[in-house]
């Protein structure tokens, strides 16, 4: 933007805002249109729109004066140019245009971030110059600059003559720099990274592929070392997942962004004059009764207004949360190259199917969704989904097949994740449960299939006897879980060992207004949410029995343990769980059993009286109710009654051993 600008501050800002918005929006689609690019065996049709897309960001980013942005994209212009009128583009000229993308987001970040210093683009620049002359990529390039950031691995016990043997590796094709800190310090012993900047003119992959020394290094992070800097790089959990989570153009939307449909926003304006409309009736029914005149017809036209606010503010509250309703594509999109990266990286072939896109959901559980299927995307292309040679030695296609998808089920939106991989044995999860003491051999002996598998969701708990880049940490579905359960969601697991493997998430359409099953318990109302409640069953005396000194439900040949209500609340009084036996049967009370859990597993919440369902505006408390594993909200009744939501898998959390002990006789 030129010094004589005649826009105001304020203007300017505004205007930067919406170019950031859109232009993270472009920058998904370009993306989408580079990965097309590589499949597609007419390249003409993708290209084309490439060329429009760059062409406009680089007019916008030139009138804004964010020159290094513009630049960038005049050079992608260039090297289209230079593609146009061959049949295919080969892999490495996409891993360029991809690379560029990741730039242009962090070149976008930091000019409305105002953040310095920005990101170099003269060797990237240079390289696309070179492909789009048709330089001979044989011929001697000049070198660029590196920063690896380095991990040790758990089990590299002399730190120093690891990172010697790193850098040996790295002199075959690169000249080190510096190494930091100095390998020769007491303190090297103990740090768990250290980093390495050097030259070379070898691609990223081919530099970070040098530094992996097994039993040395676990993991390796390349970038362009910034300047001045002469310390290593701030930790970071998972370095390559977070370059591939902050870098790939999928996250379009700030969290204080939406984009909406005019018609949308007119519907409410319309309904807010219906409203308008209301309150002059009420008002003018109040002044005929202060001044009690003509009582009946004052009368007749309040419940007009009544009925008129009633079914306004219904179509009001339907259509706020219309406008708050995103396509799950919003999240999807951003797969296609996680996917991509995350199969070359492993050596695998990796077809992504995306079905169901335009299914919508909450924005506030769209934005959520991404870290949860990222974990499980990761793991399918990790554990799941065979390497080519293994897959055609088991007569399957040399290429694996991902789906996700989604699809609407009732009042709840489904979303799976499946692979066509080895699936999971259970034997081998008992094993490894064991061998890292996450649970003791005669439990496991006694539990069944479904029961092992949950034992993937433990904090801890990984297959893998390595750490490797992308897994290995036992950090992973134990966070799945917990991200799904935030969302008022279950998550479901179905495999089949040489078949695959299926994850099915069930989610509430939104977070705002919750459907519940009411249950009474005493004089107390409680809340729980329609999503972890698998099927409700009347409850008759004589009809459960004890097992084991527990209470249980035989119920289509399997037997499921119950869980009373009362009991796991914590509330004084008898309880419902007291099965007693006479004669053979069982004396129970009459009740209400919930059946909840997952897939094959059920357990049953005995409740004293069942009071319908009904739609709860969720409203979210902060005090020590919160702290307590079985309270996941509150929310007002009509009659002004506190209901407090219930958060089943915390609340049976203690109980969960009533399964283990009945589990063997399903």
């Amino acid at each position: 933007m030129t010094d004589d600008s005649y826009l105001t501050p304020e203007e300017l800002a505004g205007l930067e805002r919406t170019f950031q918005v859109q232009t993270r929006e472009m920058l998904v689609e370009y993306g989408a249109l580079v990965l097309k690019l590589e499949r597609s065996r007419n390249i003409a049709e993708p290209l084309r729109a490439l060329e429009r897309t760059v062409h406009t960001i680089k007019g916008d980013s030139m009138a804004l004066g964010f020159d290094r942005l513009s630049k960038l994209a005049h050079e992608l212009e260039d090297l289209f140019r230079s593609l146009r009128g061959q049949a295919l583009v080969g892999r490495d000229n996409v891993d360029q245009l991809l690379a560029a993308g990741d730039v242009m987001n962090q070149l976008l970040a930091a000019y409305c971030e105002r953040a310095t210093p920005l990101p170099d683009v003269e060797s990237l620049c240079r390289r696309l110059r070179q492909r789009a002359s048709g330089s001979d990529d044989s011929a001697p390039t000049p070198a660029d600059s590196y920063r690896l950031t380095i991990w040790f691995a758990r089990d590299c016990r002399m730190h120093s003559a690891g990172a010697l043997l790193v850098r040996r590796r790295l002199e075959e094709l690169a000249k080190v720099v510096a190494v930091i800190p100095d390998p020769d310090s007491p303190a090297f012993e103990q740090i768990s990274k250290f980093s390495i900047d050097v030259e070379s003119s070898a691609t990223p992959r081919q530099v970070r592929d040098a530094a992996r020394v097994p039993g040395v290094t676990s993991r390796v992070m390349v970038k362009e070392p910034p300047p001045g800097r002469n310390e290593p790089e701030a930790d970071s959990k998972s370095p390559d997942v977070d370059r591939i989570h902050k870098l790939t153009p999928g996250q379009s939307m700030g969290g204080g962004w939406l984009r909406v449909e005019v018609s949308r926003v007119d519907r409410i304006m319309n309904l807010v004059g219906e409203l308008v409309i209301a309150r002059s009736m009420v008002a003018q029914a109040q002044t005929d009764l202060e001044t009690r005149e003509s009582h009946p017809a004052a009368a007749g036209r309040l419940a007009d207004a009544h009925t008129l606010l009633e079914r306004t503010l219904r179509d009001l509250q339907a259509a706020v949360l219309n406008i708050r309703m995103v396509p799950v594509d919003h999240v999807f999109r951003r797969f296609p190259r996680v996917v991509r990266d995350l199969a070359n990286s492993e050596g695998k072939q990796v077809e992504l199917e995306v079905r169901g896109g335009i299914t919508e959901l909450d924005k506030t559980i769209v934005d959520a969704l991404g870290e949860p299927l990222l974990h499980l995307v990761r793991n399918a292309i990790d554990h799941g989904l065979e390497t080519p040679a293994e897959r055609e030695r088991s007569g399957k296609p040399r290429c694996g097949r991902l789906v996700l998808q989604s699809f609407y089920e009732g009042n709840h939106v489904h979303i799976v994740v499946e692979d066509d991989g080895r699936g999971i044995d259970a034997a081998k999860v008992a094993e490894k449960a064991r061998r890292l003491g996450l649970d003791d051999r005669d439990r496991l002996d006694l539990s069944g299939e479904s029961e092992i598998l949950d034992i993937i969701y433990r904090p801890g708990f990984t297959t893998r006897e390595t750490v490797s880049d992308v897994s290995g940490r036992g950090i992973g579905m134990d966070v799945v879980r917990e991200s799904i359960e935030n969302l008022k969601g279950v998550i479901e697991l179905t495999t089949a060992p040489g078949k695959g493997t299926r994850f099915l998430i069930r989610l509430p359409v939104t977070l705002a207004i919750l459907r519940a099953i009411l249950v009474g318990v005493d004089e107390s109302v409680f809340a729980i949410p329609l999503t972890g409640v698998l099927e409700i069953v009347r409850l008759h005396g004589g009809e459960a029995a004890t097992m084991l000194g527990r209470g249980v439900l035989p119920w289509r040949e399997k037997v499921v343990p119950l869980v009373s209500l009362r009991k796991a609340l914590g509330l004084n009084g008898s309880t419902a769980e007291n099965f007693s036996t006479r004669s053979g049967e069982a004396e129970t009370p009459n009740g209400f059993v919930l059946l909840v859990g997952e897939a094959e597993r059920r357990i049953g919440l005995v409740a004293e009286r069942l009071l319908g369902e009904q739609e709860l505006v969720v409203k979210p408390i902060d005090d020590s109710l919160t702290r307590s594993p079985g309270i996941a909200g509150a929310s007002i009744l009509g009659d002004g009654r506190i209901v407090l939501i219930l958060h089943i898998r915390g609340l049976l959390e203690k109980h969960v051993s009533l399964a283990r002990s009945v589990e063997v006789l399903h």
